[in-house]
């Protein structure tokens, strides 16, 4: 897929910075507290009698939101993406109706459109396409459902259908993540080979992460070598592991997904090889691999944060016609050995 220098993403995380956008609901929570005379604030300190328990959750009543996972909910990152996003349905009182399309993208279309036929007060969807989904996102929005995209967004005209967007800047974290590995092994430079396993090379996501792991090695003269894992662990894992017997002279490793990252730690004891390793997305394995040294930084784009976020965002606009906005749902944060500890703690519920 053809890369330019304005990235989708790029373009709409200009609009808000994470840090303002998150800020939004506690900024509602304050005003309501500065209104308050001085038993409401009593009632609120004990936990009874809320600013908000007269209107959250109750003043929309059409509240079905249908929110569309592109992965089963069974895989680590998508596991967090549901979590938040149930959390913030129960928070709300939304009637969350969570499904999922198990990688196919045909029927992940298919189920846009069935969600466009079935008219629910709201549409939380993934765009993984530039094209392929815009006619029923489109079709969705001309019907009057609301649609917020998360965890990759589009421009064009499918982008113009969507109210707003959680997500992390993916060419931006991969620059971030080429120059920590470089600073950290400066002796990486011209002629090296860096290999970046994903688990759909041509898929946005992919073009966008690889497109800023290159610009920081490009400024060294090392190259990258992309290599296609798919979603499977095992199959990943032998893709990589072959790839490592035949390229032992290989300088590090960038996953650029979390199906090959979290299987890399294995590949490189079954290949005999130690190479640095940085990468993108979290889970246990992933973790595990900080804690061990055998993984020097992870960038978490925090799935939680774009289900959780994705909801409320449409819960608010249900119920108070509060506008959504862009959310960097990961920042420029990275994981490593420092502050490893509270991702272990959470990891596979909100990490």
């Amino acid at each position: 897929m053809p890369h330019s220098a304005h990235s989708p993403r790029r373009t709409r995380l200009r609009r808000i910075s994470g840090w303002r956008a998150l800020a939004a609901v506690p900024a509602l929570a304050l005003l309501a507290v500065g209104c308050s005379n001085a038993a409401d604030d009593t009632a609120a300190a004990s936990g009874k009698g809320t600013s908000l328990s007269s209107g959250l959750g109750s003043k929309a009543e059409a509240r079905k939101v249908t929110f569309l996972l592109p992965q089963d909910p069974g895989d680590p990152f998508w596991t967090t993406i549901a979590q938040g996003a149930k959390d913030a349905a129960q928070l709300l009182n939304l009637d969350l109706n969570m499904q999922t399309s198990s990688g196919d993208q045909s029927k992940y279309n298919d189920l846009i459109g069935s969600a466009v036929a079935d008219k629910p007060a709201a549409l939380a969807v993934v765009l993984d396409d530039p094209n392929k989904y815009t006619e029923n996102v489109c079709a969705a929005q001309k019907a009057g459902i609301p649609v917020m995209s998360y965890n990759i967004t589009q421009e064009g005209e499918v982008g113009d259908c969507t109210l707003g967007f959680v997500g992390q800047d993916f060419e931006e974290v991969g620059y971030l993540l080429g120059k920590r590995l470089l600073a950290d092994n400066p002796d990486i430079g011209k002629g090296d080979t860096v290999l970046t396993p994903v688990e759909f090379p041509d898929q946005v996501y992919a073009v966008q992460r690889h497109a800023g792991v290159k610009r920081a090695l490009d400024e060294v003269g090392a190259k990258t070598e992309l290599l296609g894992t798919g979603i499977e662990d095992s199959a990943a894992l032998d893709k990589i592991t072959q790839y490592l017997l035949g390229h032992k002279d290989t300088a590090a490793i960038v996953p650029l997904g979390g199906t090959p990252h979290r299987t890399v730690p294995k590949a490189l004891e079954d290949s005999g090889l130690k190479v640095p390793v940085v990468g993108f997305d979290l889970a246990p394995q992933i973790v595990t691999g900080i804690e061990s040294g055998a993984i020097g930084a992870a960038a978490d784009q925090q799935g939680y944060v774009q289900g959780f976020q994705s909801v409320m965002q449409l819960g608010l606009l249900l119920d108070f016609g509060l506008s959504p906005a862009d959310i960097n749902s990961g920042g420029s944060g990275l994981v490593d050995k420092d502050n490893v500890g509270i991702a272990k703690e959470l990891a596979g519920k909100v990490r």
